[in-house]
């Protein structure tokens, strides 16, 4: 995934689009014999693809140089310059215009319109969401009680300027006070997570001893250092941007 180094970090309006069953189809394309793999089981279509791959470095160059090249020629044909493109992904593309020739060789599928599109202050991770889907891209160690955090900060007014630093600041609370010690645990196996305690660092806890863990010993500000601070420091970016023009 390669984030445009320039765009601004809070964008509306943006397009996602990704050939759909990309080595497949490009394979079938060029006449390869497919007729072993199911188009429709995408998990075992991708198992044989790659063990194609793996036996074959020229089929492997193959698909790259194809898939590059489709994508280059969709943006070409649709007159995209470089500061259009949001994010290049391998078989995708995220755009801040609607694409209208995207039926050719093979088809570039639209996928999603996001309303909000952040990006994260080093340009490594994004959040982004249609009103009703929500994406998170690029974020290690992801778990579902700190995907709720990034919802509720892609659900922020964006409207109203004083509205969002004060959702700003209750989300930071949020995380530095919270009592819920599930809001901290990252799931490492069944049963089994990972804590950062204060003076401790990462530690390996089982789901009994959650019950009893006194939330105050959490290192709570290591886990907004870690998820968190990077997307809010993109928005007071931007505001503070919009405040100079």
């Amino acid at each position: 995934m390669n984030i445009n180094k320039y765009c601004n970090l809070l964008l509306r309006d943006v397009y996602s689009y990704d050939i759909s069953a990309c080595h497949y189809n490009i394979l079938q394309k060029y006449g390869f014999d497919l007729s072993n793999l199911d188009k429709n089981d995408k998990q075992q279509r991708n198992i044989e693809i790659g063990k194609m791959m793996s036996k074959n470095s020229r089929i492997t160059s193959l698909l790259r140089t194809t898939t590059e090249s489709v994508i280059n020629e969709y943006l070409s044909r649709n007159n995209i310059l470089d500061d259009d493109v949001i994010v290049r992904q391998y078989d995708g593309v995220i755009v801040k215009r609607l694409l209208k020739n995207t039926d050719q060789f093979l088809p570039l599928e639209f996928k999603d319109n996001f309303a909000i599109f952040l990006i994260s202050s080093d340009r490594q991770k994004y959040l982004a969401t249609t009103g009703t889907k929500y994406v998170i891209k690029g974020v290690p160690h992801r778990y579902k009680e700190m995907d709720k955090i990034f919802e509720e900060i892609l659900r922020i007014n964006y409207g109203s300027k004083e509205g969002v630093f004060t959702e700003l600041e209750r989300i930071k609370q949020k995380i530095l006070k919270s009592e819920n010690a599930i809001l901290y645990c990252i799931p490492s196996a069944e049963e089994t997570f990972s804590i950062f305690l204060k003076g401790y660092g990462q530690t390996q806890i089982s789901e009994s001893l959650v019950r009893i863990l006194d939330v105050s010993d959490i290192d709570r500000e290591w886990y907004f250092n870690t998820y968190i601070r990077q997307f809010t420091e993109s928005i007071v970016i931007e505001y503070l941007r919009g405040d100079e023009r």
